[in-house]
Order: C-alpha cells, then structure tokens, then sequence
C-alpha cells in the first residue's frame, strides 16, 4: 500500500523485512553490565522467551534459505523481548516514510476531524470526511475539451481505494478511543492521514 510502488524497499518480502527489523532492534536492545545499551543476542531472547533457536532462526535470519516461516506467537514474544509492539517488526521502510508524512501534517488532521466528530461515538465514514474538509480527497478530474479516460480511470480508481482505506485504517483504528471523543478525533485524524499517505498514486501499477 504504499505511494512509493518503485522503491527498493518494497522489493523486500515479509520475512526479510521482518529479520531486517529484528536484527535491528536487536543491535541496541540488550544492557551491558554498566546499565547501558548494548547488543541482545539470539540467546538472550531464547533464554527470555523459552522459544528454540530453531524457531527464532527463520525470524532473525535474512539469508535463512528455509521454507519455514514464523508463527506469529513467536513473532509476538520477541516484540515483547524487544519492548516494542508487534506491528512495528513488520513496518517496511515505506511505511515508516509514511508515517513520518503523517506527523509532519498530523495537526491539518486533527483540527479537521475535531471540528467533525461531535461525541465519543465512531464512525469509520468520519474520516473520508476529514479528507474531504482537507481538500485532498477526491481527486478532481482535469477539465478538458477531450478528456483523458485514461487519466479519469486512474483518479477514479484512486478516489475509491483512498475511500476503502479511509473506512479500514478507522475501523483499526477507532476503538481504541471508545467512550471519549479526545482520543476519537485523534485517532480519526491518525486514520485519514495514513489511508491518504498510503494511497499510491496508480493504484494499477
């Protein structure tokens, strides 16, 4: 889902990306015996997590030329091990571009969607709407004595994935401000700057 289909990153797949990640966190998530960052290694974590080295190896392991592939419990206890959520050792480097976007414009978003959401109650259409009060959603067709169907067939088909990830980042996104309409605007807000920020540009390619 990213804007950026040509990137090198997006060339990666799940599991590279996911050792990547790893080996990563890993390089500054352990403590020496000063008390200061150091590395974590492999056996910290199976010690810590009771997992095998056979099952952490296909998570960590760049090169593993195995077919195995992680189960998500296991994915999930080293998060834990790491101290962070789970979610973040699947993020690409596209995704972190895009929520780095989403920070940059987050406060256009908030005060959109606090001028929108009138309770605590969620609604997934509230943040196409903060689009629409932002003026980046939809996409407007170009006025032209021969128009490009070519052209339209790509803002159209733009228009409508950027709605359906409107609709699917707020469903994600939106429970967790049940019962108080502070964390509802800002998660709405969170919402429709990700589904605007991870609709690509041709969305065909």
């Amino acid at each position: 889902m990213s804007t950026t289909s040509s990137s090198p990153f997006s060339r990666r797949n799940l599991k590279q990306q996911l050792a990547l990640n790893v080996t990563a966190a890993m390089g500054v998530a352990g403590v020496d015996e000063r008390g200061k960052a150091s590395k974590l290694r492999a056996i910290d974590i199976v010690r810590e997590t009771g997992m095998s080295r056979t099952t952490l190896r296909p998570i960590m392991k760049v090169s593993d030329k195995t077919d195995r592939s992680p189960d998500l419990e296991s994915i999930n206890k080293v998060a834990q091990t790491l101290g962070v959520p789970l979610a973040f050792l699947l993020m690409t480097q596209d995704d972190w571009r895009a929520l780095s976007r989403v920070a940059t414009s987050f406060a256009d978003y908030k005060a959109a969607a606090n001028g929108i959401v009138t309770d605590e109650l969620r609604d997934p259409a509230l943040a196409e709407k903060v689009l629409k009060v932002l003026k980046v959603h939809p996409d407007q067709k170009i006025h032209e004595d021969v128009p490009n169907q070519v052209e339209i067939k790509r803002l159209e088909a733009r228009n409508a994935l950027r709605q359906r990830y409107s609709f699917v980042f707020s469903a994600l996104a939106q429970p967790a401000g049940r019962g108080d309409r502070d964390y509802v605007v800002a998660l709405t807000a969170l919402a429709s700057a990700m589904a605007h920020e991870m609709t690509p540009t041709n969305p065909g390619d």
